[in-house]
């Protein structure tokens, strides 16, 4: 880990010396255009735990460091291709960096207003959605990840078309995209505890799914304005034997153990055994978002989220979004923000219930030689409704950001931040203490980071 924090540094420190602007040269009678873009990122909080993964008071490299490079291909002058991989922190391993394909996809062009395109794209859901590995192209320290981690896929194998009018508001662009992906879900069991038959074990678990996806993005590009909105729909099927539940009931006790000595335990627990389970579930991704440029060289920036789950009770049906008042100052633009991400009430409320809940108990009635038995399945029955409360994953945070850019070229930026979270119920992105919430407290991020395209 430390030689490729020394790399990605070592890389990026040296871009400064290359030329700004991307290679040309012919090959096989395609004109081919390469070109890269790197940052080197440091964000340290006030927290022992991790939040959002690696951030915690020792300080990481890993949650915003990469680097990448994009090879343009024009063979004639309808049809391209865009081939773009980046190395990074890997997304489906704990303290893993690997390398990535992100685009790959053949472009025909019929007419100027009319694009196809086939292979390896993004989904084109938010402002940002075509360049956010590329931190040059943004003001903020990171996206908001209250709002840039709700898409249930950023990336799809599939067919898109993009169609534009010019009309007298402005450049009215359709895109619509059909596609497949494969990615995984982090979830975070924080007791040090194995239930039988259960698929998650203590500490991180990346849950491997597949999702078929198709949606539709409507933008106006009025002068400096833009304006988006977008619908995503999406097929997820779970693997290796992950469920969502239909509902969340109490079980009896003598549900947790076998027949012979369920007269032992008396009391109710939430069951993270399967009932009523299904590993299929639907998703709508709904997003507006806006860009305006205000007199005075102030910019507002902002993007909303509606995350709908169809049929299963889980955190990850959410509202989300954020809001940011931007102001350019020659090489400076200094910013504040708020963001906020929030699991429907019902299913907080759910959480609360079951995580609280230390319900089983040893029958005082029961014979000696099974009491001391049931004693450590007791123990274990009432641990395990932090495990069915952490497995729903739910979201109560958010953001207020304060920061900086400053841009030394078009190509080289810097940025600050000082961002504090607040949790409330809890946070899926917070890897909780075993034995132990947090919520109803503040987390508070520090972030430095360097980025260039060359």
């Amino acid at each position: 880990m430390n030689n490729c924090i020394k790399w990605i540094l070592a890389l990026v420190s040296t871009l400064n010396a290359t030329t700004a602007t991307a290679a040309d040269f012919s090959l096989l009678g395609a004109e081919v255009s390469l070109s890269g873009f790197g940052t080197a990122g440091f964000a340290i909080s006030d927290k022992p735990y991790n939040f959002e993964r690696v951030i915690s008071n020792d300080g990481t490299m890993e949650r915003d460091s990469l680097v990448g490079a994009q090879a343009d291909l024009k063979f004639t002058a309808e049809i391209s291709a865009t081939v773009q991989g980046k190395f990074a922190p890997s997304k489906d391993k704990e303290s893993a960096w690997e390398a990535s394909l992100i685009w790959a996809c053949l472009s025909w062009r019929p007419y100027n207003d009319l694009l196809f395109r086939i292979g390896k794209q993004r989904v084109p859901i938010y402002l940002y959605s075509e360049s956010m590995d590329v931190g040059v192209t943004y003001d903020f320290a990171r996206l908001p990840t209250e709002m840039y981690s709700t898409a249930p896929n950023t990336d799809y194998i599939g067919g898109s078309f993009s169609k534009s009018w010019d009309i007298d508001l402005g450049e009215l662009t359709l895109d619509g995209f059909l596609g497949e992906s494969t990615s995984s879900w982090r979830d975070y069991q924080r007791d040090n505890i194995q239930i039988p038959s259960y698929p998650l074990k203590p500490g991180a678990n990346y849950l491997p799914f597949t999702a078929d996806t198709i949606g539709s993005v409507l933008t106006l590009q009025r002068d400096e304005n833009r304006f988006r909105a977008s619908f995503q729909y999406v097929d997820i099927n779970m693997d290796d034997g992950v469920t969502f539940g239909t509902s969340e009931t109490l079980m009896p006790a003598s549900f947790f153990v076998p027949a012979t000595l369920a007269p032992a335990l008396i009391g109710s627990a939430y069951t993270v055994l399967p009932q009523n389970f299904g590993n299929k579930l639907t998703s709508l991704v709904i997003t507006l978002g806006t860009e305006i440029k205000l007199p005075e060289d102030f910019r507002l920036i902002g993007e909303y989220s509606r995350r709908q789950i169809n049929g299963y009770v889980t955190g990850i049906d959410t509202n989300g979004g954020y809001f940011a008042v931007l102001k350019d100052i020659d090489g400076w633009t200094p910013y504040v923000s708020f963001a906020m991400l929030k699991t429907k009430s019902d299913v907080l409320d759910l959480y609360q219930m079951i995580n609280s809940n230390a319900g089983v108990s040893v029958n005082p009635l029961a014979p000696p030689i099974f009491q001391s038995i049931a004693k450590d399945a007791a123990v274990l029955a009432n641990a395990s409704q932090r495990v069915v409360a952490d497995a729903l994953a739910a979201f109560d945070q958010h953001t207020i950001a304060v920061g900086t850019s400053y841009s030394f070229t078009p190509t080289q930026k810097i940025k600050l931040e000082w961002a504090r979270t607040h949790i409330g119920v809890t946070s899926n992105f917070v890897d909780a203490p075993s034995g132990s919430s947090v919520s109803n407290e503040d987390i508070d991020v520090f972030s430095f980071s360097y980025n260039v395209v060359f």
